[in-house]
């Protein structure tokens, strides 16, 4: 919100040095985020007058402009062509200097000598408008400076207003804080108008049948009005305020809003079917064109003014095409409405159409605002455009709003606050700031004025204390010892899982939660396959950020191929995060997962030569993490790859007997089409299995007795897995622990073709007892019988 400090003091006649008011404001709860000061970097620009204009005989797309200083004629070149005969315009004389810092001099352009600059409003940091030349008010003195001449200096104070003050969305608004901060009267521009015309009723009607979504809709009408432009003082106010001028009726509006906060539309009452309003509901497949020319499909939800016939507007956010102020415009309808501020928001956001006004309505305007808006820009309007005020208004309420008292406890107020403000002294502060207050020692009951609605409950009322009382004011005190913060039991262990991944050598990512919708067609995916999305955002901030993802894998696969494209292998990234899929009904269903990616080769050393990442390697990072978590009852199954993985590389996670995740080495046509290497190995799991299958390890005493070392070699059809090797001899070796270790895999002359030799180290040991050899032998022969019942043989 852009306050000019002019534009305030007509309210309030505060009267400090912007920087201090500034500070005093945002301490206030009103933060200024920037001090704008205009007019002052301005120098030698004057009031021109066109006198000629012709085309630059060198250049098509440049003009060639003689104007007057008010002391000579000079010739400009300029680019511009919204300017005729006679206009007035702000004219650098050569030696000026403009508020964007540049130095006028006079030069040659294309072989004409041009003396000086005509100026654009940006240029001279007055508005945004950079369309063209800035036209003045013909009136404008012919030679004056132009910084007295339209009364330029001013200084601008940029609010960021905050969502629970849609009050501070005004001049009066801030106004009020002002006159409290410095103890100063405020004085309101009288809301009234002069009615001269025919009785309202007599000309139009209207109908609200949608009452939830629109409570109130006041309408006044002016007739006999001339379209044309604003003169100088709004416009400058508009500007100042960041809106660009338009005409008169449509800058009434617009000043209206920013003087009281409440939002007008203007309609041509002869363009309305039957000069009916009628207030509803969007109907099945209905549509309407809004002033930005875009057709926009409606729904339900949607609050409508329509007239007799059709939807002329979209209630608190746009006006109709159909039935816009235009110059051929002689009568006016004037809407000036309350509605429901969730039904606004709802709308604005689904259709992308954030204005003026509906931020304002989805803050919560002030239902007793309505009237006095209406008058006012009733008034403006009868005076800048010469129309002709109907006598009454249109007013429908059904069901007025009453505002039911809030109780506040003056202990509780003061423990919140850390103050021992006395109950008169509170009701004293709520009282400025135009609340009606029962006190009595221990207790207020406090009704908020209407253009509060953000006080409904004890809490907002305390917070309004403190603020009117001073929050410099509130002693500083330490808070109560005892423990603060602290870790929950799934929290400790997202932290375990991440500081295991970091130690195995891999880096955390984070990726955006929604992928383009054009990964599982590069990937190759089926329609049904579950990587690819189903939760499509109907109002996505980019196409390629439009898909919530089913998966971490397809982000992670992203970010390798970033990586991958400028040769940053090799890449071994992890990820925490949630994944969504569609749950019951319209519900979207959140799980918690964590993956990782590896790809690339290993970097070469002394000890040995570098090798492309692959299956064994993810499984070693998934044992890493599974054994530091104490995951013990989990399990690594062969699959066919689902799709995804390569036929031969690929496993299911068990954990129990429930599916938690997947293993696998990408199917090598997926990371040919993501320009990854040619072994890439995947891996996610579902955090909650994960999690809940964690047995906390107890520590347990040292063993009492040595064991026995072994070692045996098993030769194996070359496709065994090796895990159910281990299975076996596992088994064989009864309730006796042992602790098995792989040292040696053997392909070679020594062992037949298609077979494999896989020598373990076994440790024996016994909690009662010193094993024996005997002990140690039946074991071993125990292994070599199990061996051979499952076709395998005993290496010698």
């Amino acid at each position: 919100m852009r306050v000019p400090l002019s534009w305030l003091r007509e309210f309030t006649p505060v009267d400090d040095d912007p920087d201090a008011m500034a500070t005093k404001l945002s301490m206030f709860g009103l933060k200024v985020d920037e001090v704008i000061r205009i007019g002052s970097g301005i120098s030698g620009v004057v009031v021109g007058e066109v006198r000629a204009v012709r085309e630059h005989p060198n250049a098509d797309n440049l003009m060639l402009v003689r104007a007057n200083d008010g002391t000579a004629e000079r010739d400009i070149v300029c680019g511009a062509r919204n300017y005729s005969v006679g206009d007035r315009v702000p004219l650098a004389l050569p030696g000026a200097h403009l508020p964007n810092g540049m130095d006028i001099e006079r030069r040659v352009v294309r072989g004409e000598t041009s003396d000086g600059m005509l100026c654009s409003a940006r240029e001279l940091q007055i508005a945004d408008d950079h369309a063209g030349i800035m036209i003045l008010d013909p009136d404008a003195p012919v030679g004056k400076d132009l910084v007295s001449a339209l009364d330029l200096e001013d200084v601008i104070f940029d609010l960021d207003v905050t969502g629970n003050r849609p009050d501070a969305l005004s001049i009066l608004g801030v106004a009020r804080d002002v006159s409290i901060l410095y103890k100063l009267p405020l004085t309101v521009p009288p809301a009234d108008a002069v009615e001269t015309g025919p009785d309202v009723a007599t000309l139009a009607s209207v109908t609200i049948e949608d009452a939830r979504g629109c409570p109130r809709y006041l309408a006044r009408l002016i007739e006999n009005a001339t379209i044309g432009p604003s003169p100088w003082w709004m416009r400058r106010r508009l500007m100042a305020a960041g809106m660009r001028p338009i005409s008169n009726v449509v800058d009434v509006t617009n000043y209206v809003l920013l003087e009281r906060g409440h939002p007008l539309h203007a309609f041509d009452l002869d363009k309305l079917a039957g000069a009916a309003v009628v207030v509803r509901r969007a109907r099945k497949g209905e549509t309407m064109t809004t002033l930005d020319g875009q057709e926009r499909a409606l729904k339900k939800e949607d609050v409508l003014i329509c007239d007799a016939e059709r939807p002329v507007a979209i209630a608190g956010i746009m006006g109709g095409a159909d039935t816009e102020v235009s110059h051929t415009t002689t009568r006016i309808l004037l809407e000036s409405a309350f509605f429901a501020p969730g039904r606004i928001a709802h709308t604005a956001r689904r259709l992308g159409m954030r204005s003026e006004a509906s931020v304002r309505f989805e803050h919560g305007a002030d239902v007793d605002n309505v009237p006095p808006s209406a008058a006012r820009a009733a008034g403006l309007l009868a005076s800048l455009a010469g129309g002709t005020v109907a006598r009454g208004v249109l007013d429908v309420y059904p069901k007025p709003t009453v505002r039911k008292p809030i109780r506040v406890r003056v202990a509780r107020a003061n423990g919140l606050l850390g103050t021992s403000v006395t109950a008169g002294e509170m009701t004293g502060l709520l009282g400025s700031m135009g609340c009606r207050v029962e006190a009595s020692r221990a207790t207020l009951r406090v009704t908020p004025p209407s253009w509060r609605p953000d006080m409904v409950i004890e809490e907002n009322v305390v917070e309004e204390i403190g603020r009117l009382y001073g929050y410099e004011n509130i002693p500083e005190t330490l808070p109560d010892g005892g423990r603060i913060g602290g870790l929950n039991e799934h929290q400790r262990r997202r932290r375990i899982a991440r500081q295991l991944l970091l130690g195995a050598g891999l880096s955390e990512a984070q990726t955006l939660s929604l992928l383009p919708p054009w990964f599982a067609d590069r990937a190759g995916l089926a329609n049904d396959h579950p990587l690819r999305g189903r939760l499509r955002l109907s109002n996505p901030l980019s196409e390629d950020e439009s898909i919530l993802r089913p998966s971490l894998i397809p982000g992670l696969l992203l970010a390798a191929q970033r990586n991958s494209l400028r040769s940053a292998l090799p890449v071994v990234l992890f990820e925490m995060g949630n994944v969504f899929a569609p749950g019951e009904g319209s519900t979207v269903a959140e799980r918690e997962r964590i993956a990782f990616v590896l790809a690339g080769a290993t970097q070469p050393d002394w000890y040995a030569p570098s090798r492309e990442l692959d299956f064994l390697d993810g499984k070693g990072v998934l044992q890493t993490l599974t054994d530091g978590l104490g995951a013990t009852a989990l399990s690594v199954n062969e699959n066919d790859g689902g799709g995804v993985g390569h036929p031969g590389r690929s496993a299911t996670i068990e954990i129990g007997r429930a599916h938690a995740g997947a293993l696998m080495e990408l199917d090598p046509s997926i990371a040919e089409a993501f320009d990854l290497p040619r072994r890439v190995v995947v891996c996610e799991l579902d955090l909650v299995s994960l999690f809940t299958e964690i047995t906390d390890s107890v520590a347990e005493a040292p063993p009492r007795f040595p064991g026995i070392a072994r070692d045996i070699a098993i030769v194996v059809p070359a496709e065994t897995r090796i895990g159910s090797v281990e299975d076996v001899i596992s088994r064989a070796a009864g309730e006796r622990p042992v602790l098995l270790n792989l040292f040696d895999i053997y392909r070679g002359e020594q062992v037949p073709e298609g077979t494999m030799s896989l020598a373990f180290s076994l440790s024996l040991r016994d909690p009662e007892r010193t094993l024996t050899d005997a002990d140690a032998d039946a074991v071993m022969d125990a292994i070599a019988r199990a061996a051979g019942a499952a076709g395998w043989t005993i290496r010698a």
